[in-house]
């Protein structure tokens, strides 16, 4: 309600609720958040808020959508793809964020913040079993261990068969097992003024994923098929693996020097290790097998101060970013295991920043916010054909970029619980170099730095004694010198500042505590995203489709909608509690609405995209008082099935990956 921020929050207990297994479960949650199902195919699931979301690639790379696990930047979206167990809120930021922590963002930052163990012993417990053979287990405990010092420590397991039968084998594919295990210490000075926490966590996730393969026949793709059947040949089926090795080391240090004065210290430590190997050819015939392995190393150091005084507040801060990454592709039959040594990209980012935020009161009233940043990165490639079936040759080099990046806005207590603000800010994306230029390539292609400028308007309401919570924002974004990606061949792409964009939308959420033990939530968006220029080389993997010639061999994509931009999206819940003698009986319902979006590529080819979905889930249980609660769950109840992701790959074919079917099941919880 304070801040002068588009915000959402989805705490613990709605966490629970929605049964929450990953990031990709807040997808009808909050407004203008979209993810696609990519399946963790080279680290880099897109991540979009209001409709900007970047390019799916695995190295050479930011992205718009900065994650952060307890304020450690992650740099790549899959890290954030972990069992959230003991996770305290996941807070989603929406528009460009830099001038208060961590790294720049341009469409928005999610903040997975876990919860930290205090004085008190805290823990609890919960294990789900559903159909597709489903179990899932996480349970955590926290507490002291003397005046001064309390541990933590939790973790999740997630086992389940795949949705996808394989018609030659007669197996289940596209099932999953993931294990995280997260740990703290807590170090508090007697005075309470200086606190110290250690925290480390580890996930092991292993699935069998499925791309199936369209084919393209006069116009339109064939070969789709069932949404629960796949054809893959018995050799290739016991290569198709996706590993994930997920760990990370913090340190967070905050010292309050004064009463008005707080200083903090953040050290992180990242290791991301992701392969994957799969049937390209999607057929019984054992032709073509293809995996990717996907490495990133990060360290990150972060300060900052934030002073608060009567009239004036002040943040500012400096961080370091360094990243040593590797890419590797391997394609051939599946006789042998993938060597991922046909392209080899390895990039070295070193990146650091000055940042702030100064806030002055105007009067009793009104707010003037002001932030700034100051961005410098450097990168050093090379891409290595020298060992593909058909040897190219060595590329190198450099890329580098220093920018300000500027933000200003006003804000207006209307009312003790009416706030209303403006602001217009800079949102950035660092240059970067294309992973996959082809072995005949005798140069690298390098991209430059895209821009975006977000002006924003919005109102935060309490009403009804603050039964009521409102809030909603408008927005209007000028994004010029988009980088897209653009699919020019068989595992060959181009990247190119190639595009303008204009981004419109409003977005509005409500929660309400009714009488009689009811409470609603509802949210909504609405959102334009359009390429305002571009025109683009016809290629493989971007034919002409049905739009207009804008020169010889190009299209103009002029008026098209952007990737994983919905037009609406939105969702109501109904939840109910009531104690009764025995107990607590709760229960809560939740449809969630999306319309279509385009996933990779700028042709908007109906035929690839993600139709329109709907979504029904909840839960019911009961608690026994003082003791543990039982409850059912669903999620998708109504079986809808849609891509999640789709991308052409040649003029005749598509990677298609589908949605998650129906879940249900059963499961007890207890908290102490």
């Amino acid at each position: 309600m304070d801040v002068p921020i588009a915000l959402s929050v989805a705490g613990r207990e709605e966490l629970a609720r929605r049964g929450a297994r990953d990031l990709s479960d807040l997808v009808g949650a909050v407004p203008g958040l979209s993810i696609a199902g990519f399946t963790g195919g080279n680290a880099s699931n897109l991540v979009s808020i209001r409709g900007v979301a970047g390019q799916v690639l695995p190295i050479g790379s930011g992205q718009p959508v900065a994650i952060y696990l307890d304020g450690v930047y992650l740099s790549r979206p899959d890290a954030a793809f972990f069992g959230l167990d003991d996770v305290e809120r996941i807070e989603v930021l929406r528009g460009p964020q830099g001038a208060l922590y961590g790294r720049n963002a341009t469409a928005g930052a999610i903040n997975i913040i876990t919860r930290t163990p205090g004085a008190e012993l805290q823990g609890g417990g919960e294990i789900r079993l559903g159909n597709l053979e489903a179990v899932s287990a996480r349970g955590s405990v926290g507490g002291p261990l003397s005046a001064r010092l309390s541990a933590g420590l939790s973790g999740s397991y997630l086992r389940h068969d795949g949705a996808i039968r394989n018609t030659v084998t007669g197996d289940r594919l596209n099932g999953r097992d993931a294990r995280t295990v997260r740990g703290q210490l807590r170090y508090r000075s007697a005075d309470r003024r200086f606190e110290a926490v250690l925290s480390g966590d580890l996930t092991r996730d292993r699935a069998t994923p499925v791309f199936k393969n369209g084919y393209a026949s006069s116009g339109a793709f064939v070969g789709i098929g069932e949404a629960d059947v796949f054809a893959s040949d018995a050799a290739s089926q016991a290569r198709t693996a996706r590993r994930t090795a997920n760990d990370g080391l913090a340190l967070t240090l905050t010292h309050r020097l004064l009463e008005a004065l707080e200083l903090v210290s953040i050290t992180g430590w990242r290791d991301l290790d992701s392969t994957v190997a799969y049937d390209a050819d999607a057929s019984a015939a054992p032709s073509l097998l293809t995996g990717a392995t996907n490495h990133s190393a990060t360290f990150s150091q972060e300060v900052r101060g934030v002073f608060t005084g009567r009239r004036v507040r002040i943040t500012a801060g400096a961080s370091v970013f360094t990243e040593r990454a590797r890419y590797g592709l391997s394609t051939g039959a599946p006789a042998a295991p993938p060597s991922f040594t046909h392209l080899v990209d390895r990039s070295e980012l070193t990146a650091w920043a000055a940042f702030g935020q100064f806030e002055a009161d105007l009067s009793d009233r009104l707010t003037l916010v002001t932030g700034l940043r100051h961005d410098h990165e450097r990168r050093d490639f090379t891409i290595d054909y020298r060992r593909a079936p058909v040897p190219g040759r060595l590329l190198s080099g450099r890329v580098w970029d220093s920018v300000l990046i500027p933000s200003i806005g006003l804000t207006y207590r209307a009312g003790a619980d009416l706030l209303v603000y403006a602001k217009a800010s800079r949102g950035y994306q660092p240059p970067g170099f294309n992973f996959a230029p082809g072995a005949s390539a005798t140069a690298a292609n390098i991209f430059r730095r895209e821009t975006l400028w977000a002006y924003e308007a919005g109102v935060k309401a309490g009403l009804a004694d603050r039964r009521v919570a409102f809030d909603a924002a408008a927005f209007v974004y000028d994004y010029s010198d988009i980088q897209i990606r653009s699919t020019i061949g068989l595992g060959l792409t181009r990247v190119d500042n190639a595009a303008s964009a204009r981004l419109a939308g409003v977005e509005a959420s409500l929660a309400a505590r009714l009488s009689h033990g009811f409470s609603l939530r509802a949210r909504g968006a609405y959102l334009h995203a359009r390429y305002r220029t571009f025109c683009q080389a016809i290629s493989a993997g971007d034919p002409q489709g049905a739009d207009p010639p804008c020169g010889p061999g190009r299209a103009d994509r002029s008026g098209n909608r952007l990737n994983l931009a919905p037009r609406w999206s939105g969702g109501l819940g109904l939840e109910y509690a009531r104690t009764l003698p025995a107990g607590r009986l709760s229960a809560s319902l939740s449809y969630e609405v999306s319309s279509s979006v385009f996933y990779v590529g700028a042709a908007n080819e109906p035929q690839l995209s993600g139709r329109a979905w709907r979504m029904l889930g909840g839960e019911a249980g009961f608690q026994v008082e003082s003791g543990p609660e039982v409850f059912v769950y669903g999620r998708n109840l109504t079986d809808e099935g849609f891509l999640s992701f789709a991308a052409r790959v040649a003029p005749a074919s598509a990677f298609l990956v589908i949605n998650d079917p129906r879940t249900y099941g059963a499961g007890i919880r207890y908290r102490f």
